[in-house]
This record gives C-alpha cells, sequence and structure tokens, in this order.
C-alpha cells in the first residue's frame, strides 16, 4: 500500500487540505493518507491559537467521510516538551510499514519553501518520498532552489501522467524522489480563515460545516482568548 503523511498545525483543517490529501491520494495511487496534527511546531514562533487537543477534535470532523484518510497523533506533543520533527515521525511510520508499503511526505509547495530550514532536513528529504502540491502559475523552479545546498537533483523535469518529478540525492549517495502536483486548485488558508472569525462566526464555507460548529460552540479564533 501507499500511504502518505500529511503533517501541519492543521489550525484550523480545512477545504485546501482536504482538497490537496484528495488531489495526491488519486495522483500517487494512495490507499491511506494520515493527517497528523503536529504538536510543538519548531519553525513557528508563534504556538497555534487553537489548542491540540482541539485541532485534533476538529481534523477528526474535517476527515469525516473522506474515504481513505484517517487522523494519526503520531506528532502529538512529546512528554520531554521538546518540538515535533518530521523526520522522527517518518522514521516511526517507516519502522511499522508491511513489506511492500511506500510512505509519502505531503504538503503544499509554500511550506516546501522552507525546507532547508527543517531540522535534519537533508536526511528528511531521502527518508521518504515526497509529494508537493501547488496552485496553478506557481513557479516550480522555486521548489528546487529550496532544497538544502547538500541536496542535490539527479535528474528533474521527468513526466510521470501529469506529475512531475525531481530525483533527489544526498551527499551518501542515497535517493528519493519528488512528486510536483501543479494543479491544486484551492486558495483556502488557516491565516485568513482564522482574521475573519477573529471579527465573526463566518468560515466563508472554507471549513467543513461540523468544524464551523465546533469553532463557534468552542468560542476559538476570538482575541483574547487563552489556550
Amino acid at each position: 500500500m501507499r500511504i502518505g503523511l500529511f503533517g501541519g498545525s492543521f489550525d484550523p483543517p480545512h477545504r485546501g487540505h482536504i482538497a490537496l490529501a484528495r488531489l495526491a491520494a488519486e495522483r500517487m495511487g494512495l490507499g491511506r493518507v494520515l493527517f497528523a496534527p503536529v504538536g510543538v511546531q519548531p519553525l513557528k514562533r508563534d504556538r497555534p491559537q487553537a489548542s491540540f487537543p482541539d485541532r485534533v477534535a476538529m481534523t477528526r470532523l474535517a476527515l469525516a467521510g473522506e474515504k481513505g484518510m484517517e487522523l494519526s497523533l503520531i506528532d502529538a506533543p512529546r512528554a520531554d516538551g521538546r518540538p515535533n520533527y518530521t523526520i522522527d515521525a517518518v522514521r516511526t511510520l517507516t519502522a511499522g510499514l508491511a513489506a511492500g508499503d511506500e510512505l509519502f511526505c505531503l504538503m503544499g509547495a509554500d511550506s516546501f519553501l522552507s525546507i532547508s530550514k527543517w531540522y535534519r532536513s537533508s536526511d528528511l528529504l531521502v527518508a521518504c518520498d515526497f509529494v508537493v502540491a501547488s496552485r496553478p502559475g506557481f513557479d516550480l523552479s522555486r521548489v528546487a532552489a529550496a532544497l538544502p545546498p547538500n541536496i542535490s537533483v539527479a535528474s528533474k523535469d521527468t513526466q510521470e501522467g501529469d506529475n512531475l518529478v525531481l530525483c533527489l540525492r544526498n551527499a551518501g549517495r542515497r535517493e528519493s524522489r519528488l512528486y510536483l502536483l501543479p494543479d491544486l486548485r484551492e486558495s483556502a488558508s488557516a491565516s485568513g480563515i482564522r482574521e475573519s472569525l477573529q471579527q465573526s462566526d463566518d468560515a466563508r464555507g472554507e471549513v467543513n460545516p461540523a468544524v464551523a460548529t465546533y469553532i463557534r460552540e468552542h468560542g476559538l479564533y476570538k482575541e483574547g482568548r487563552e489556550l
């Protein structure tokens, strides 16, 4: 089975997240997509506005009825208080794969642009294959330019169906593949949704109705609310 790991704050989970997962599942033949809300995001200076339990609850609601998509707690807050690092989640999942299973790390192109700042990014990029989705018009050359210095592109502009593929190689000559999906037709953003919800209870239809109800009933994303 092909399995996708989709990590993030999911603060809140919105239709853009679901659209990315659907596109990746369709193009890559994924049997499962694991949505993993992150406990402590190491690169973001500000903590998520919603608590981890709230983000888990909203993600569970957002995935209800979505075939092949499920919640994972692989990136739950650590007992020692350390940040959550994607490479730890990837290695834990990889160690538990059955023979013949493949793991793919899913993310949006905007998130991938900061990959060189991620913890042990050179190891992470060859620990599994990546699927990076972008909206039409995104300059895909920015993805290659975002790679850390010790990751080289072994070959590029390989086409597999509708997917563009980069073959990555680290200094130890370990390789992986990065699949670029350039036609994600969804522009919802969590920051925009949070900003809108500070002023009203209207999520502009960008979240699942059950998630919108949860946000309203729990008073999330209102100014002055403490976690």
